[in-house]
C-alpha cells in the first residue's frame, strides 16, 4: 500500500471521484494512521474542516483490515457522518481500491424488528387506542417484505409504546431456543457484522457494548473515534444510572396494567389466582409508592426545568424500596416455578428489571458511589411531568482508560476540534488519553480570502448588563439580515434569548424564510434551510455542530454568546468542584476549553467547500475585551477580522469565488 500513490493527483481516489482535490494534509493523516497501525500506539489528530479525514483513516484500516485478518471500528456521534461512510465513502473505497473487504452497519438491538414478539403481540392483542393497532398493522405488513428489519426502514416513525412491544430486547432474546432464530433480522446482521472486516457504528452503542460486558459487538482489534470531541459526553451518560417515574410506570404497566387489563402476569397460562392477584396488588402498591415519592420530589421542586443538583441524601424518602423489593422477589419465585421458555424469559427480565431500578434508586437517594454527581430534572409533558434522577461520574478519564485505551490498540481519535490553543492538552486529560502520537492539520481552505471574522465592538457584556447585550444583539442581527438577506445560522446557547430575539426581529423580516429550532425535527429544518434563497435559521445547542449546508444557501454564522456552560448545571458543577479539590483552575482548564471547542464547530459551519465564501460574526465583546478572547482567536483559522458591520457588505460584493 502506497498511501501517496493512492491520493495523488492522478492517483485511485482522482480518477473516480469528481472534482477531486489534492490535500497534502489528508496524505500526512493517512502516513501517520499507517505509522500508528503498524507501531499499534494511539493517535489524536486533528483535521481541519476539508481534509477529508474519513478517507484518510478509512484507506489504511481497510488495507491492514483486509491483510491482517483485522476487524477495525469506525464510530461517529452523528447519524449524518455515519451514513456518508456506510453509504458513500465505504463503497467507494471498495470500487477504488480493488480490495474485496467486507462492512456492516451495527445498531443497537432494538433497532431491529422481533418476529417473535411480533407474533406475540398480534395474538395477546397488546395495543389500547386505535392508532397504535394502525402501527401495529403497518409494520406487520413491512415486516413481509423488510430486508434488514430496521426500524428506519419503516415509512413513518412508529410510537415507542408500539416499538417496544415488537423490537428486539436482549433480555427477552431467547436466542438458539427461539422458534424464529432462522428468520430473525438481527442474528442475520450478526453474521454479517461477524465477517466483516470494518464495522460502522456510533459512540453510544460504542458504550453500550462495554457496559455489557463486550457482548453486543464482535472482538475487535483496532478503533477510529470520529466526531471525538463527543465522546466524554457519551461515555458519562452511558457510565451513569438514572431512574424516573415515567421508566418505573413503563415497566410496572407491562407487568400489570390495571386500565387495559393487560401485562405479563394476564398472559402466564398455568398460573394460580393466588399469585396472580398478589402480584397485581404488589404491582398497585409499587405504582402508588412511586407516585408519593416523585410527588414529594415536585413538592420540593415546584415547576423548576432546569437541571437541580441533588447534594443531600435522602431528601426523599425511599418509600418505594420494599413494596418493590416485595414485587422482585415474588416474580422471582414465579420464575424458578415456570418450565415455557419463553414465559420463563419475560418473567426473568421482568424482575431483573424490577431489581435494577430499585438498585439504582437506591444508589442515587443514598448517593452510594463517590466522585458522582447526583441531580434531578423535570421535564413538563403533555401528560405531566417527567421526573428523573441521574448520577453520573464526575470523571471517566480513568474508566476511558482502563476499559479502552488500555484494551485495545490501535485507537484514533478525529475531529476538526479537538484542540484548543494548538494543543491537545484538555481533551487527553478530559479522556484519560495518557500515551499516544499527536498530530495538528491546518484545513485546506483559504480562510483569509473565503471567511471574514465579524467582532462587532459596540455591543455591551453578557456579564455586565445582559438587558443591554440583548438589544444590541437584536440590533446587529437585523443589520446583518439587511445585507445577507437570509442565508444565516444565528446561533444561541439559551432557548430564552433565541425566542426574545425571534419574537423582536423575525416579524420585521416577513420576506424571509424563519425557521425556528423546535418547530420542526432538526434534520427537516435543515432540508427546508437548503431549499430556500431566503432562510435564517434560528438554532440552540443541536446546530453548532454536525450540520453540513455547503452552496449558497448558508453565507453567515452569528454567534450571539460564547459558548461557556452554565456554571450551575450540576454535571459541570461538579467538574468545577472536582478540578479545584485536585488545585486546578476549572475555569482555564475545564470552561474556556470546553466553550473554544464549541466555538470552533459553530464557526466550521460556514466554511464546508473549497468554493465557499462568507462570514462569521461573534457578537459577544468578551472575545475582544477579555484576556482568554485571544486563546479563542488564536484556536479559530486565521482570517480577516472587522468590527464595522459595513465590512460585512463589502466584502459580500467583492469579485471573488461566491458559494455556487
Amino acid at each position: 500500500m502506497n498511501i501517496k500513490e493512492i491520493f495523488a493527483k492522478n492517483g485511485a481516489i482522482s480518477q473516480r471521484l469528481e472534482n477531486y482535490h489534492y490535500r497534502s494534509q489528508q496524505v500526512e493523516m493517512a502516513e501517520k494512521i499507517k505509522e500508528i497501525i503498524d507501531s499499534k500506539l494511539h493517535l489524536i489528530v486533528e483535521a481541519g474542516t476539508g481534509v477529508g479525514k474519513s478517507l484518510a483513516y478509512l484507506v489504511p484500516f481497510i488495507f491492514w483490515a483486509h491483510k491482517e485478518n483485522k476487524k477495525v471500528v469506525i464510530s461517529t456521534y452523528t447519524k449524518v457522518l455515519q451514513e456518508q461512510i456506510i453509504n458513500q465513502d465505504i463503497p467507494f473505497l471498495k470500487e477504488t481500491l480493488g480490495i474485496n473487504f467486507s462492512y456492516a452497519l451495527c445498531l443497537g438491538g432494538e433497532n431491529y424488528l422481533c418476529r417473535r414478539k411480533l407474533y406475540k403481540s398480534e395474538t395477546y392483542g397488546l395495543f389500547d387506542s386505535f392508532n397504535e393497532v394502525e402501527e401495529f398493522k403497518r409494520i406487520y405488513e413491512w415486516q413481509k417484505y423488510s430486508k434488514d428489519g430496521f426500524r428506519l426502514e419503516l415509512e413513518f416513525e412508529p410510537s415507542w409504546n408500539v416499538w417496544s412491544k415488537v423490537c428486539r430486547e436482549s433480555d427477552l432474546c431467547l436466542g438458539k431456543k427461539c422458534i424464529y432464530r432462522k428468520e430473525c433480522f438481527y442474528q442475520k446482521a450478526r453474521l454479517r457484522q461477524q465477517k466483516a472486516d470494518i464495522l460502522v457504528i456510533n459512540h453510544h452503542l460504542f458504550f453500550a457494548n462495554i457496559i455489557s460486558g463486550n457482548q453486543i459487538l464482535p472482538k475487535y482489534e483496532a478503533v477510529v473515534f470520529d466526531e471525538a470531541h463527543n465522546l466524554e459526553d457519551v461515555a458519562t451518560q452511558y457510565l451513569g444510572i438514572e431512574v424516573s417515574n415515567t421508566s418505573l410506570k413503563y415497566l410496572l404497566d407491562n407487568i400489570y396494567n390495571p386500565k387495559s387489563q393487560k401485562g405479563l402476569i394476564r398472559r402466564i397460562k398455568n398460573l394460580e389466582d393466588s399469585s396472580r392477584i398478589k402480584i397485581e396488588k404488589e404491582v398497585d402498591e409499587v405504582r402508588m409508592s412511586s407516585e408519593i415519592l416523585f410527588g414529594n420530589i415536585l413538592e420540593k421542586f415546584i415547576l423548576n426545568e432546569r437541571p437541580i443538583r441533588i447534594r443531600e441524601r435522602n431528601f426523599v424518602e425511599n418509600i418505594i424500596h420494599e413494596p418493590l423489593t416485595r414485587l422482585t422477589s415474588h416474580l422471582y419465585e414465579i420464575y424458578r416455578a415456570l418450565e415455557e421458555e419463553e414465559e420463563k424469559k419475560e418473567v426473568e427480565a421482568s424482575f431483573k428489571r424490577c431489581q435494577i431500578a430499585n438498585d439504582a434508586l437506591s444508589v442515587i437517594l443514598c448517593q452510594e458511589y463517590a466522585d458522582y454527581v447526583y441531580w434531578l430534572e423535570i421535564i413538563q409533558k403533555v401528560k405531566g411531568q417527567r421526573i428523573a434522577l441521574h448520577g453520573n461520574p464526575i470523571s471517566v478519564s480513568q474508566e476511558l482508560n482502563l476499559r479502552v485505551f488500555e484494551e485495545t490498540a490501535p485507537i484514533v481519535l478525529t475531529s476538526a476540534t479537538l484542540s484548543t490553543n494548538n494543543s491537545f492538552t484538555y481533551i487527553k486529560s478530559r479522556l484519560g488519553l495518557e500515551k499516544c502520537q499527536e498530530l495538528l492539520l491546518d484545513s485546506p481552505f483559504n480562510y483569509q480570502e473565503q471567511t471574514l471574522l465579524f467582532l462587532s465592538k459596540g455591543i455591551k457584556s453578557p456579564r455586565d448588563d445582559y438587558s443591554h447585550y440583548k438589544e444590541q444583539v437584536c440590533e446587529t442581527i437585523s443589520q446583518i439580515l439587511d445585507i445577507m438577506q437570509g442565508r444565516t445560522f444565528l446561533l444561541f446557547t439559551s432557548h430564552d434569548m433565541l425566542n426574545y430575539a425571534f419574537e423582536r426581529i423575525s416579524k420585521d423580516y416577513s420576506n424571509l424564510k424563519h425557521l425556528r429550532q423546535g418547530e420542526l425535527p432538526s434534520s427537516k429544518l435543515i432540508d427546508k434551510f437548503k431549499e430556500q434563497n431566503k432562510a435564517v435559521l434560528w438554532g440552540n445547542a443541536t446546530f453548532w455542530q454536525g450540520v453540513d449546508v455547503p452552496g449558497k444557501a448558508l453565507q453567515c454564522v452569528v454567534i450571539t454568546k460564547l459558548p461557556f456552560a452554565v456554571p450551575n448545571d450540576p454535571i459541570v458543577e461538579a467538574h468545577m468542584e472536582y478540578l479545584e479539590k485536585k488545585g486546578i483552575n476549572p475555569f482555564w482548564n475545564y470552561q474556556i476549553p470546553r466553550a473554544i471547542i464549541l466555538t470552533k464547530q459553530g464557526f466550521g459551519r460556514l466554511i464546508r467547500k473549497k468554493e465557499d465564501k462568507g462570514v462569521v460574526a461573534i457578537l459577544d465583546s468578551r472575545i475582544r475585551t477579555k484576556s482568554y478572547g485571544a486563546i479563542f482567536l488564536s484556536s479559530l483559522p486565521k482570517c480577516r477580522r472587522v468590527e464595522d458591520v459595513r465590512e460585512i457588505n463589502k466584502f459580500m460584493r467583492m469579485k471573488k469565488t461566491v458559494k455556487k
